[in-house]
């Protein structure tokens, strides 16, 4: 079945978001002038404000991984509740549709079945090899033509 891998990233400390904290926390000092000392003393430093946001960051790195595999897991099933032959054809579709291969683009896919807007016979799209992304590699008339 077309997968396509999810990037990780990793939180970035630049100059230029630390640039923009201190923008941030003028403009907070600023809107209230006769208290400007004490909002600045109970603001956090640059430091912990970048620590906080790596470490926010990272949670929801995990939380997103997390929510794609459900929807991955979701697909499978969804997929494994049809018939053998249906389940076939579906998944011989889904590695030719003209979609990202993103969990949320097969359910999407498998809905629209599943309500009657197309059926096997008549797919929204012609087969041909498709990249992860999605991209058409060459479209051919037959079902043969996708070896997904």
């Amino acid at each position: 079945m077309r997968f396509k891998r999810w990037p990780r990233f990793v939180f970035e400390d630049t100059p230029r978001k630390r640039a923009a904290l201190r923008r941030k926390q003028q403009k907070e000092r600023d809107a209230f002038p006769l208290l400007a000392e004490q909002i600045a003393e109970s603001q956090p430093s640059e430091d912990e404000v970048m620590l906080a946001r790596a470490a926010a960051w990272e949670q929801q790195e995990i939380r997103d991984r997390n929510r794609r595999a459900r929807k991955w897991k979701e697909a499978r099933s969804r997929i494994a509740s049809f018939s053998s032959n249906e389940a076939a054809v579906l998944r011989h579709a889904w590695n030719c549709a003209p979609y990202p291969a993103d969990p949320v683009y097969l359910l999407d896919f498998l809905h629209r079945y599943s309500v009657g807007r197309f059926t096997l016979d008549t797919l929204p799209f012609d087969l041909a090899r498709t990249d992860p992304h999605g991209r058409r590699q060459c479209i051919r008339e037959t079902s043969e033509a996708c070896d997904g």
